[in-house]
């Protein structure tokens, strides 16, 4: 068992808020064991807040980067936004970033429809004013960040084709959720480099982190049960807006769309979810656990981002939303020590 030979590989985890003194516990860890960046989800019908939750982690951690693994335009003003980014800086300087999505569980939770692409795109170009200037418009109306004056990364989160692109032209970063089969991880990266370079940027400048649904048990078929609820996420993303450009098999087309209209955003990345026996039902089990998943022995994990990497894919920013996270984060450790 070897790493692939390619650029520095990084490794990110990303939780959903449960009692704030658990998740720090959990940031503790991942930092403690060498991951480099951690999120916390934003959805308040669900999870605890994601800012309270980071500001403590922020104080109580030294190394990792952190910052919220979305927001979204629709639940926060970007004044809101913004200050809250500015703050979190100000207590981990230089180790925080801003993701930033069209919405998912925290929009659908409150009756609401996801953000257009445009609007994501106004509202990351208002924040990023904010924080540089003080002063933005948005949506007609002057806003203000009286007390700042500086920088906080801005990642995109994307799942389709244009998406990715957006990315490319106005993030620092982008967080990409469309898959780590070789054929996808190449064309996604080269609709970010289409994106970046209709802007006039370079694909060094965007920083690419890919979303692999992960997992360690003795065999992959337990470790995918497991992850089987985050399987059935990643899975409704296929038909959100257009199934367009996003390597749909034409015979589980209508099995992707009929996931995404049946997809329970109440019980979204819940272990106990529904949605974990829907995806069985519609028969896209094994195809979501080969398409989005790193999963079952250290060796299975090994193969998998040994292809990825060798497609492209560098960083790797995962999801655990499983019981047993704190007993992962220290296997996980042995995959990092591969790759050093």
């Amino acid at each position: 068992m070897s790493a692939a030979k390619t650029s520095p590989i990084r490794f990110g985890v990303n939780f959903l808020p449960n009692a704030p003194a658990e998740t720090l516990r959990w940031v503790q860890v991942a930092e403690e064991v060498g991951f480099d960046i951690v999120g916390i989800a934003d959805s308040q019908s669900l999870y605890r807040d994601v800012y309270m939750c980071l500001g403590w982690c922020a104080v109580e951690t030294h190394r990792a980067r952190l910052g919220p693994r979305v927001i979204n335009p629709l639940t926060r003003h970007p004044a809101i936004a913004a200050s809250a980014a500015a703050t979190l800086e100000e207590m981990a300087p230089g180790r925080t970033m801003l993701g930033i999505g069209t919405g998912d569980s925290a929009v659908l939770n409150l009756g609401l429809k996801p953000s257009t692409r445009a609007l994501l795109a106004e509202y990351v170009r208002t924040v990023r004013q904010l924080l540089k200037t003080g002063e933005a418009e948005w949506q007609g109306r002057h806003c203000r960040l009286t007390w700042w004056s500086g920088s906080v990364p801005i990642y995109l989160a994307a799942s389709g084709p244009k998406m990715l692109e957006l990315a490319g032209e106005i993030a620092d970063g982008v967080i990409i959720n469309t898959g780590l089969t070789p054929e996808i991880i190449r064309d996604s990266i080269d609709h970010v480099r289409s994106g970046a370079e209709r802007a006039g940027r370079s694909l060094s400048e965007i920083d690419m982190w890919w979303l692999p649904l992960t997992n360690l048990r003795e065999n992959q078929t337990d470790a995918f049960e497991e992850i089987a609820m985050t399987l059935a996420s990643a899975g409704s993303h296929l038909s959100r807006f257009t199934t367009t450009g996003k390597h749909i098999p034409p015979d589980l087309y209508d099995a992707v769309v009929e996931l995404g209209h049946r997809y329970r955003t109440d019980q979204h990345d819940k272990p106990d979810s529904q949605n974990r026996e829907l995806i069985k039902e519609l028969g896209l089990f094994d195809y979501l656990a080969n398409r989005f998943a790193v999963a079952g022995t250290v060796e299975d994990c090994v193969e998998k981002l040994n292809q990825a990497i060798d497609a492209g894919a560098h960083q790797f920013w995962m999801s655990i939303h499983f019981d047993h996270k704190e007993e992962f984060l220290r296997k996980w450790a042995d995959v990092i020590r591969i790759y050093q």
